[in-house]
C-alpha cells in the first residue's frame, strides 16, 4: 500500500503489545456509543471509510451474522483491534504500539544512565496515520488502514507500561515495558509477565456482547463529566503519553511491586497493588473510549 511504502522503518526491539484485544473492542464500543448519542452523521462517515478497509477477513469474522446497528458496533470494534489481530504479517508495525521512556530506579539504579532516546515509534505512527485518516483526497484503503490505526495507537497510549520502562541494577537495559518481569495473573494463577497482567486488567472476554456491556458500566462508573483531562486538545497525543507515563513511578513501578526474572518463579501482587492497578487502568481505558470519540470527529471534519 502506498501508505506504509512511505512508513517509518525503526530498528527498535518490539517489547510491548497492547490493551489486550477485549480491551480494545472496549475502547471502541464507548466511542462507539457516543457518537450513536451525540454525532451520528460522524459515525456514519467513519463507518464508510471502514467499509473500504482492504483486510476484509478479520472484519468479516468480526462482524459474523451481525445486522444493522450491532453489525456497525462490531466494525468499529474490529477497528481498533485490527493492528493486533494482524500481528506477525504483512500489516504489522510492531514499534508503533508504544513509546518507552526511562523509569530509574532510585533505590537501586543501573550502572549507567539510560539513554533519553524513546523506544518506539507510537509519536511518530500516530501523526503519520492521522494525517491519512483525515485526508479526504487520500485513496480510502489508505483511509481506512490508518484509522485502525488511529483508533489503536490512541489506545495503547493510555497504559502506563506503553509509555515507561524500569531501568535498574536488575535490568540495565530496561525491563521492556514490564515485559521482563514475571508475577502471578490474580485471576488464573499462572505466571504472566508484568505488561500483561496491566493488559489484562480490564477486560478479557472477546466476545463482543461481554465487551459492550463492559463499555457500558464502565461510562456507569466513570462518566464523561469525571475526566478533567478531556479538556485537553482532542489530538494532543503528547499530553496523553505524558499522563500515563506520570504514573509509572508512583504506580506501575511502585515499592511493594514483588516480580521475578522468572516466569516459573513469579510471585503473587499484593492486594493493594492488584486493586490500585486495576482500578487506574480501568479509568485510563475508559478516558481512552471518551477521548476516541472525540479524535473521531476531527477525522471526517473535512470531508
Amino acid at each position: 500500500m502506498r501508505l506504509f511504502a512511505a512508513a517509518l522503518v525503526l530498528a527498535i526491539p518490539a517489547s510491548a503489545h497492547a490493551w489486550t484485544r477485549p480491551g480494545h473492542m472496549v475502547t471502541a464500543a464507548i466511542a462507539y456509543d457516543e457518537l450513536a448519542a451525540s454525532d451520528p452523521e460522524t459515525l456514519q462517515r467513519l463507518l464508510a471509510i471502514a467499509a473500504h478497509h482492504p483486510d476484509r477477513g478479520p472484519f468479516e469474522v468480526a462482524i459474523g451474522r451481525a445486522t444493522g446497528d450491532e453489525r456497525s458496533r462490531r466494525v468499529f470494534m474490529e477497528l481498533a483491534r485490527w493492528p493486533d489481530d494482524v500481528r506477525g504479517g504483512a500489516h504489522d508495525h510492531p514499534t508503533w504500539h508504544h513509546a518507552l521512556s526511562p523509569v530509574v530506579d532510585s533505590r537501586a539504579p543501573p550502572p549507567a544512565p539510560p539513554a533519553d532516546d524513546q523506544a518506539g515509534a507510537a509519536d511518530q505512527a500516530f501523526a503519520l496515520n492521522m494525517a491519512v485518516a483525515g485526508d479526504p483526497a487520500a485513496p480510502i484503503a489508505d483511509r481506512a488502514t490508518a484509522l485502525a490505526w488511529v483508533f489503536h495507537i490512541a489506545g495503547d497510549i493510555h497504559q502506563p507500561l506503553h509509555t515507561a520502562q524500569l531501568f535498574s541494577a536488575r535490568f540495565p537495559k530496561g525491563d521492556r515495558g514490564g515485559g521482563l518481569q514475571y508475577v502471578r495473573d490474580p485471576k488464573t494463577g499462572e505466571p504472566i509477565s508484568l505488561h500483561w497482567f496491566w493488559d489484562d486488567s480490564v477486560n478479557r472476554d472477546g466476545e463482543p456482547e461481554k465487551a459492550v456491556a463492559r463499555a457500558r458500566a464502565l461510562m456507569k462508573l466513570h462518566p464523561r463529566s469525571s475526566f478533567p483531562e478531556l479538556e485537553t486538545k482532542p489530538t494532543d497525543f503528547g499530553a496523553w503519553r505524558r499522563e500515563s507515563y506520570a504514573l509509572a513511578a508512583p504506580l506501575t513501578y511502585r515499592a511493594d511491586l514483588t516480580s521475578s526474572d522468572a516466569a516459573a518463579e513469579a510471585p503473587d501482587l499484593s492486594k493493594a497493588y492488584v486493586r490500585d492497578a486495576t482500578a487506574q487502568a480501568e479509568r485510563r481505558l475508559t478516558l481512552a473510549g471518551y477521548r476516541l470519540a472525540d479524535l473521531a470527529r476531527t477525522l471526517v471534519a473535512k470531508d
